[in-house]
Formats: C-alpha cells, structure tokens, sequence
C-alpha cells in the first residue's frame, strides 16, 4: 500500500499579504515536482492569495528563471554540447508554452471579470428600475391615500351638515305643531261653549194660490208679423 500523499507546504503565514518570495519558493518547489508554475496552482500552494496579486509575481518569476540558472550550479555545462542545446530548446519552448497558458489564464480571468462585471451592472440596473417602480407605486398609493382621506373628511362634514339641518328642521316643525295645536285649542272650545242656532222655517204657499197667481198674471202678447205681399 502506497504511503498517504503529504499535504503541499504552505509558504508564509496566512495572516500577511502574498510576497515575491513566496511565489518564488512556491513555483520552485511545483519545477521540482515536475509541475508547469501556474496562478492557480501557486495559489493552491500557498493556501491563500488573490490571482490579481500572484499573476504578476510570477511573471517576475518567469523572467528571472534563466539568469538564477546560470547562476546556479552549471549542471547544462556538464552536458555535451548537442544536448545542452536540445535541453535549452526544450526549456526554451517550455516557458514560451508557460507564458502561452498563462496569458490565456490571463485573458480567461479578465473575460470572467468582466462577464461577472456585466453582470452586476446589470442586477445593479434592474434594482435601480425596480427601486423606482416602487417609489411610483409608493408615491401613488400615498396620494391616493390622501384622497380618500380628503374625501372622508367632505363626506363626513356633509352629514353632520344635513344631521344638523335635520334636526333643525324637527324642531322647527315641533315648534309649528305645537303653535297650531295652541291656536287651535281656543277655537274648539269656543265651538263647544256656543249656542245651537235654529233655523227658520220655511212657509210653504198652497198649490192653488200658486196656480190661481199664475193665471192672473198678464201675458205679454208676441206682436203678429206682418204677411209679406
């Protein structure tokens, strides 16, 4: 059974920012490894930092790579001339191909940025429209409350109006009863307290008297016309 891998060793405590120094131990010891130094990969090293911060150290890294080589120990100088130079091609080729993937991590992580970017611009502006769209509403909702509140006002002073002028009205009209039932009171009782008055008797004339008047009174005579010739 093959032994359980060891965790990477983090390099630099936690609680400070990212330094040259740890980039420079983190992508040594991932060259050891036989590992192409990459952002993420530092960053996975290290335990913490942000790409923004790494990417450029490392860039730094990758430029000084060469002349800490030379300064190394001359293991290429050891090495026949052919092969020295098919070793330096393909270490040539390598950061050529570590520059290639880290440029398009680079322009990667910008496109991301940028769509995330984008993004929140956009949320941003749906907020704003939805902010204003519940203002109006709001805005709306308090006017047509101070309407109605208006309008309760009128219509409640109105019936306390028409209240008044009703019971005015059945006062006034308690008051006129009570005067006529006042005056009237007088003439009922005077109309009990008079006297019954008898009525004259008519005297009735004979029938033959009647008829003997009427023959005795003239008539006219009615002039004769005169006969046309």
């Amino acid at each position: 059974m093959s032994p359980a891998p060891t965790p990477a060793p983090r390099f630099g405590p936690p609680s400070r920012g990212v330094t040259a120094s740890d980039v420079e131990r983190a992508a040594d010891s991932l060259l050891r490894g036989g590992e192409r130094p990459t952002v993420e990969k530092v960053r996975a090293k290290l335990g913490s930092g942000s790409p923004n911060t790494i990417n450029p150290l490392l860039d730094a890294w990758w430029k000084t790579i060469g002349n800490r080589l030379d300064s190394g120990p001359a293991a290429l100088h050891r090495l026949p001339e052919p092969i020295a130079h098919i070793a330096e091609a393909l270490w040539l080729q390598a950061l050529d191909e570590a520059r290639r993937r880290t440029a398009i991590e680079h322009r990667t992580t910008e496109r991301t940025l940028a769509t995330d970017q984008q993004t929140l611009e956009l949320r941003s502006h749906v907020l704003s429209l939805r902010e204003g769209e519940l203002d109006s509403r709001l805005r709306d909702r308090d006017r047509t409350q101070a309407l109605l509140e208006a309008q309760v006002k009128e219509l409640t002073l109105q019936l306390r109006k028409a209240s008044a002028t009703t019971e005015s009205q059945a006062r006034r009209l308690a008051t006129l009863e009570a005067e006529l039932e006042a005056r009237a009171r007088p003439i009922a009782t005077a109309k009990r307290r008079a006297p019954k008055e008898s009525k004259p008797k008519r005297t009735r004339t004979p029938k033959r008297a009647v008829t003997a008047k009427a023959r005795n009174k003239p008539t006219a005579k009615r002039p004769r016309s005169k006969k046309r010739r």
